[in-house]
């Protein structure tokens, strides 16, 4: 190669002028050879010169051979300093490092360094240790800060580990083991990156409050606890809690740079030199506010989270362990965050209804204060998605009330439908302080709004509360009532609460479901004959005058019930939104019309996809009931009126009137065996006789008026609302309502066969040898 080629060469690789007059990174020796960046070039570069590595009195930017570099290696909050030269081959730095920090034979780790120009330059090779020095000359460094970056997760256990060629292999002695012997695999967490939150002085971050929260992370992931003899908004000065007691000289000094208003670290000494700085399982520093900023994706995403899945899920994803108090008030702050503080939601609330007024065509939205204080009393909340579909539903309403469990309490009390494949349709809901008759007539005459505009005859069905009753009457005076076979059950048992006679009670019950269940007058007056016999005449007598008949007996109810015996569609809903009554009233009532907008969205394109005449439920219903049906006998009496026969018993059914005398067909409003073989008799199509309600066609109709999205984006509101005064009773509060014995729902015991509230397990019923 000819010179001019090499001085070329000298001057493209170095970025210095031609004959080698100027090298501030180059590399000369005696003999006038050039020692390049890049260790092929280089070694090219002295060959062509006709010299070899050796005999050479390297200069540094005029440093000799021997001048060294003061390091500091830092790892987790500890370091050590060292006196670096570049005679110093790469590998005898690591083993320094694997020495000192005590790393095992598999750690897998990295090296990086930062200067003023570039915030990380990692030190990976001989050829990163000798530009090392080049960095100190150019920015005229004396010592220089290294941090040691641990690879979570790499290993190099099942297989041999070489630096260089001189380095001998290493044998884990996992590779000879057995698997129950072994040490589990390395598993990283998202918390892994919360060790090199903070790396050097002149750090930036984005204000003072990000880095206040990566402080706190820091400390958790390294293991030490400090403490803030300053903490404002504009300086921050944290020291370790041993500063006093060990005078451990770990310490931060921060402040807000006026021109950008970012954070900036001034002073950084990241060496501890007390005992005890561990990461461990726990951290007494590791509060609900940096819980809120891990979990509050997951939060948003789904409301129902509970505490005790948030520590199983925090600890399997940072590792580490949280308690329950800390999990729970983690998951109020990502609620304040998305909704403000529950005081500030119910100012919020005159804001969210014009925000659904204006959305939601048809909606109703009714917001009380008090007059004087301008607290809140009360809201009403139906969406006109609802209203619209609702016409397309059973004409039958649960009402039922449940208790909230914010801090605020107060009372939630619902409208549930209930569409035509036995699921639950929401109507309307309203938030007040109790169910007082106050409130529940405000509840009826907003819901009786929406009702009269359709012209039909609603059903409803509650559990006979006092309040509800007396604004019902005031309401709906003409409008059929039924009561929750459930609780009645329930306000039996107390007529029995002194006589602590198990026995007699649940043969009380048994023969009182009967009597709720009779289907004529004659057979109600049989089995009440009974009811009285085992429970007493005077306890029974007196139990039944006290509601009237056609309220809750089968037998005396004119018109058509759907079968329904119990107020099973309330319970479902207050289940379904018992995550959301833990919230303030904006958070719950925007949370639950986004769930029932879900819930609105899933059903319409599930429908879509249905091929039978009537929803699934219904179809296979209709099906069953067409299977039992072929075993009867059919003999025509005159027009649209069969005896439909079996081997023990006949029946005259009525194909003009629906009507069968078995009575189920008017009591369920569907079709009962006998009458679909008096049908199938008449050759007729089955499907005419169904109520329209259960058709697929009327489902589709019922959830084709959405329920439109609310925009928060402009939310803002100049009208102070303040919340209602509510003491807060003693004692933890109840997260569910603990049923009696009464309200629960009987099962069949599968040793006597009875039903009742035992099992085979603890069924102690004499058997009389048939069972």
């Amino acid at each position: 190669m000819l010179l001019g080629e090499i001085e070329s060469l000298g001057a493209l690789v170095l970025g210095v002028a031609p004959k080698f007059q100027v090298l501030d990174l180059g590399l000369w020796d005696s003999r006038g050879g050039l020692w390049a960046v890049d260790t092929v070039m280089m070694r090219w570069i002295s060959i062509c010169f006709g010299i070899f590595s050796g005999n050479c009195d390297m200069v540094i930017g005029g440093r000799n051979v021997g001048d060294s570099l003061i390091a500091q290696f830092i790892y987790t909050g500890n370091g050590f300093y060292l006196q670096l030269n570049d005679l110093m081959r790469f590998s005898d730095l690591i083993d320094i490092i694997r020495r000192r920090f005590r790393f095992s034979s598999s750690d897998v780790f990295h090296l990086q360094y930062s200067s003023p120009g570039c915030p990380v330059i990692y030190l990976d090779s001989d050829l990163d240790f000798k530009m090392l020095f080049c960095c100190a000359k150019i920015y005229k460094l004396d010592h220089v800060d290294v941090n040691v970056v641990k690879d979570v997760g790499s290993s190099c256990s099942s297989k041999s580990v070489l630096f260089d060629e001189s380095f001998s292999e290493i044998i884990d002695e996992n590779d000879y083991l057995d698997d129950g012997f072994k040490d589990g695999p390395t598993k990283s967490y998202l918390s892994d990156d919360w060790g090199s939150y903070l790396l050097h002085k002149g750090q930036k971050f984005e204000s003072v409050q990000d880095f206040r929260d990566k402080l706190r992370k820091y400390a958790v992931q390294t293991g030490f606890c400090y403490v803030l003899p300053r903490n404002d908004s504009l300086y921050v000065r944290a020291v370790c809690e041993n500063h006093g007691t060990e005078k451990c000289g770990w310490e931060v000094i921060g402040s807000v740079a006026p021109i950008n208003n970012c954070f900036y670290i001034k002073e950084f000494n990241n060496i501890h030199t007390c005992k005890g700085v561990l990461r461990n399982q726990t951290h007494r520093q590791l509060g609900s506010k940096i819980v809120r900023t891990c979990i509050e994706s997951n939060v948003f995403l789904n409301l129902g989270l509970k505490p005790a899945d948030i520590m199983s899920n925090f600890k399997s994803t940072y590792g580490f362990e949280i308690s329950y108090k800390v999990a729970s008030r983690a998951k109020k702050r990502c609620l304040e965050k998305m909704y403000g503080s529950e005081s500030d939601s119910f100012s919020m609330l005159s804001w969210y209804k014009d925000a659904v007024l204006e959305t939601n065509p048809g909606s109703s939205f009714v917001l009380e204060v008090e007059e004087n204080t301008n607290r809140f009393q009360r809201v009403f909340v139906s969406y006109g998605g609802q209203v619209e579909g609702f016409k397309f539903s059973l004409p039958v309403l649960y009402v039922d009330g449940t208790f909230g469990k914010s801090i605020y309490k107060g009372q939630i009390l619902s409208a549930t439908g209930r569409n035509g494949d036995k699921g639950f349709f929401p109507l309307a809901l309203c938030i007040c302080d109790s169910e007082t008759e106050d409130n529940w007539f405000f509840f009826f005459k907003h819901l009786k709004a929406l009702l009269e505009p359709q012209g039909r005859v609603i059903t409803f069905i509650s559990d006979r509360g006092g309040g509800l009753l007396k604004a019902f009457n005031q309401v709906f005076p003409g409008n059929p009532h039924l009561f929750c076979f459930h609780h009645l059950r329930y306000n039996l048992t107390q007529k029995y609460r002194n006589k602590r006679n198990a026995v007699v009670l649940a043969q009380v019950l048994q023969k009182f479901f009967k009597v709720a269940y009779a289907s004529t007058e004659r057979s109600y007056y049989h089995h009440l004959q009974a009811l009285r016999d085992e429970g007493g005449a005077e306890v029974i007598d007196e139990f039944i005058a006290e509601i009237p008949l056609e309220n809750w007996c089968r037998a005396f109810f004119k018109g058509c019930r759907y079968g329904i015996m119990a107020n099973s569609i309330a319970e479902s809903f207050n289940k379904w939104i018992v995550a959301e009554r833990s919230m303030p009233p904006l958070a719950m009532i925007d949370q639950t019309r986004m769930k029932e907008m879900k819930m609105m969205s899933e059903r319409r394109v599930e429908s879509k996809s249905w091929t039978t005449q009537l929803t699934p439920e219904m179809e296979k219903k209709l099906v069953e009931r067409m299977h039992k049906a072929c075993s009867f006998r059919v003999i025509a009496s005159h027009e649209s009126v069969y005896e439909v026969r079996d081997d023990e018993y006949s029946y005259s059914v009525n194909l003009s009137t629906h009507t069968c005398s078995c009575v189920k067909w008017q009591i369920n409003c569907f079709p009962c065996p006998h009458a679909l073989s008096a049908i199938q008799a008449a050759r007729l199509n089955v499907y005419d006789f169904i109520d329209l309600y259960f058709s697929a066609e009327y489902f589709r109709m019922s959830y084709s008026f959405p329920i439109h999205p609310v925009s928060n984006v402009d939310s803002c509101t100049e009208e102070s609302i303040l919340p209602p005064i509510t003491k807060r009773p003693a004692g933890r509060p109840k997260a569910k309502m603990i049923k009696s014995s009464g309200e629960k729902k009987p099962i069949r015991c599968g040793r006597c066969l009875k039903l009742g509230h035992h099992n085979r397990q603890s069924c102690t019923e004499p058997l009389n040898g048939q069972q």
